[in-house]
């Protein structure tokens, strides 16, 4: 099939994946490539950012060659799409000055409390929609200033990953609204930096990257990226977005949707044209890739890990087998998980192995595994797990219809969606309908889509993502199911509130 071909560049956390799409949303090739992260003392998670860099130049040759000879000579327009928070400091010959710090870098917890103490926790989450904490680049950056001062004086910009590569592509240093408003320096209602904020970071504004639109054309690929990475020269570069904000672009999802993104760990996003007045059990609000629009963010820390987590220390077996039959382990655990009852016949789990994020924000939290007896045997095990992020999953539900939004279909994304049973436990679990569209690696359409519009192949991103990504499976719930499911949540919650005295100590140590 002839006609105009979209790339799509994701810089994940642990790997980039190069898509090419045509312009119906058909996936025409893929590649990726890892790189690793740098962990040189507890709590610390680093990257070098040349290896975003060498990643996307080596997925992007090998999704080439993979499309088939001419597919270069067809691309419209390349969007871009990374992990969020993470800032590397760039000097001015382009060069990273270090590795940059990884969202998931703890070290920057005193900078949070500094912040929180100076503004004023809920001040800052109303104005900047994020909550005072290390996570966000803020105190990333207030860190490298008290420890590493050296490094921010020399830095020309600050950048995060796609707009690194961006740069490395085109020349050009900018953000666009959804990674800006992950910073905790940017006013979610005016759209600009915040002057206080970016002085409380110990930088000059100057060193932010200035904010385009997300569907914009940054510049064109110049002659020595393309020549590095297979490009024919000149191609439009687009700013893209966020993973979760291209995400829920991608999933399809508009003001009368929510979607749930299950990796490694869990999102519950959802689209509104106004931030609510109060955010709610921690929820967080940034700008969308969507002019005109914002996404309220609730996240979960350890979901589709603990399937993992059960994988690697209980399923050996199962492993054996899915080797043997070509099968994937998980569908042969959720295929036993399946024949044990609601509510996996009296074991309940809190699954927060890593603390717990929203609606909980309880960082001391710990994993618990209640009720167990000599009848049990692994397949409750892991129908506990599912059935205590479902929990989860319902609460955050809540926490949104309590700020006036009423979900009425919940769209699964990520490697979770195809968990059938997993699925059908949310529908039943939340009351919500389920619902598994076709493209559930979203991201990369989203930023897709972001490039199509900006070179006029699409004119509406939301009305383009619903119809290249309709929904082909539907879960819906069974009502004794969901009785059953309600005096259980009862006894969940009462169990959580019994042992949460006894996460006391249990924070993470410096």
């Amino acid at each position: 099939m002839k006609g105009p071909l979209l790339l799509a560049i994701d810089i994940g956390t642990t790997a980039c994946k190069a898509v090419l799409f045509q312009a119906d949303g058909t996936e025409r090739a893929k590649a990726s490539r890892e790189y690793p992260v740098h962990y040189p003392r507890p709590l610390w998670a680093e990257q070098d950012p040349d290896d975003w860099w060498r990643a996307a130049v080596s997925a992007t040759r090998d999704c080439l060659e993979r499309a088939g000879e001419g597919a270069k000579e067809r691309i419209a327009a390349i969007g871009l799409s990374s992990q969020r928070e993470t800032m590397a400091a760039v000097d001015a010959d382009g060069r990273p000055l270090g590795r940059a710090i990884l969202w998931m870098d703890r070290r920057s917890r005193p900078q949070a409390e500094q912040v929180a103490r100076a503004f004023g926790r809920e001040a800052v989450h109303r104005r900047t929609g994020m909550l005072p904490d290390a996570t966000f680049s803020l105190t990333k950056l207030m860190w490298l200033a008290q420890n590493q001062p050296e490094q921010v004086e020399r830095a020309r910009v600050f950048l995060q990953p796609k707009e690194y590569v961006a740069f490395r592509m085109t020349g050009v240093a900018a953000t666009e609204p959804s990674l800006a408003s992950r910073t905790m320096m940017f006013d979610l209602e005016t759209g600009d930096w915040i002057d206080e904020l970016v002085a409380e970071a110990g930088i000059r504004k100057e060193q932010l990257p200035p904010v385009v639109p997300s569907a914009s054309v940054l510049g064109t690929v110049t002659a020595e990226a393309a020549a590095a990475m297979g490009l024919a020269e000149g191609i439009p570069v687009v700013a893209g977005g966020g993973d979760r904000p291209c995400e829920a672009l991608g999933s399809g999802i508009g003001v009368d949707g929510v979607m749930e993104s299950t990796g490694t760990t869990s999102n519950v996003s959802a689209p509104v044209t106004r931030p609510p007045e109060k955010l709610e059990g921690g929820t967080l609000c940034s700008r969308h890739v969507v002019p005109g629009y914002f996404l309220l963010e609730q996240g979960l820390s350890t979901t589709g890990a603990l399937l993992r987590w059960f994988r690697d220390q209980f399923a050996h077996e199962e492993r054996q087998r899915a080797i043997a039959l070509g099968a994937d382990p998980y569908d042969l655990i959720s295929e036993e998980a399946a024949q044990r009852p609601p509510g996996a016949n009296g074991l309940i789990a809190l699954p927060f192995f890593m603390g717990a994020r929203a609606p909980r924000w309880n960082p001391e939290a710990r994993g618990v595994l209640f009720g167990f007896t000599l009848e049990h045997t692994r397949a409750d095990v892991a129908r506990a797990l599912m059935e205590g992020v479902a929990f989860e999953v319902a609460a955050c539900l809540e926490v949104l219809r309590r700020a006036g939004f009423d979900p009425q279909g919940l769209r699964v994304l990520g490697g979770g969606a195809k968990a059938r049973l997993w699925n059908q436990i949310k529908a039943d679990v939340t009351g919500v309908e389920i619902q598994v569209p076709r493209v559930t690696e979203a991201a990369s359409l989203g930023a897709a889509i972001l490039a199509g519009c900006a070179v006029g192949l699409y004119a509406d991103p939301m009305e383009t993502a619903r119809s290249l990504n309709p929904v082909t499976e539907r879960f819906t719930g069974d009502p004794q199911r969901r009785a059953a499911y309600r005096a259980i949540r009862r006894r969940y919650e009462a169990l959580y509130q019994a042992v949460a005295p006894l996460y006391a100590g249990e924070s993470e140590t410096p």
